[in-house]
């Protein structure tokens, strides 16, 4: 189990009044799920900013409340201010630690893929996957080696790590990693393997772009 943790306190501050709470470096959260109803806390913008890069977005993390209450939660819905993405509320799923969790979890790639020469480039179609397990089972990030990646060889979700309590949802045909021909690359290839002028550059690395959350309040 991660070893995330997160201090609150107690929330009576609601609706448009939130925005002095923000000014003060607390940011308004609310815990729904595995609770008898929803509890509005507040926590310290920064100790939440720092959560979310350790591994809080996909982890569970341990919400200590001030009034003595504990939540092991999931962090939802985070809604950042969309020029300068400071944070402005968080959701916060309490979970039960004997039921499964659906969540998404970062893949990461390690090592240098065999194939990649001078013509072809490095792509990540994926960056994150779906995964069932128990909180507890919930990794931080997924590490894949990429050393096997050949043009001809790209990593499907089927070629994915086991880990011990974890089920990969995507569909397993689904490919995470591959080579391509970069157009200089297509140009030589044509060409009869002739070698072209500045074709000398340097193997690219591409990846996917990150879907943006949404900035709704």
């Amino acid at each position: 189990m991660s070893d995330l943790k997160l201090m609150a306190d107690p929330r009576t501050v609601t609706g448009r009044k939130v925005g002095q709470l923000r000014r003060q470096g607390m940011i308004p959260v609310v815990v729904y799920g595995a609770v008898s109803e929803p509890v509005n806390l507040q926590v310290p913008d920064r100790d939440l900013e720092r959560t979310l890069h350790g591994g809080g977005a996909s982890q569970v993390v341990a919400v200590s409340v001030s009034d003595g209450g504990l939540h092991n939660v999931l962090i939802k819905n985070v809604q950042r201010e969309p020029v300068y993405h400071a944070l402005l509320h968080a959701d916060f799923y309490a979970v039960n630690m004997n039921e499964t969790q659906r969540v998404t979890v970062p893949l990461v790639a390690t090592g240098k893929a065999s194939g990649l020469t001078t013509g072809l480039m490095f792509f990540q179609a994926q960056e994150m996957i779906h995964i069932e397990a128990l909180p507890a089972d919930i990794p931080a990030e997924i590490e894949v080696d990429v050393t096997p990646l050949t043009l001809e060889t790209p990593i499907h979700v089927r070629d994915l790590p086991a880990i011990k309590g974890v089920t990969y949802l995507d569909d397993s045909d689904e490919v995470i990693f591959t080579l391509m021909m970069t157009r200089a690359g297509e140009a030589e290839d044509g060409e009869g393997g002739e070698e072209m002028e500045g074709s000398e550059a340097e193997p690219e690395v591409v990846k996917k772009g990150k879907q943006t959350d949404e900035d709704d309040e």
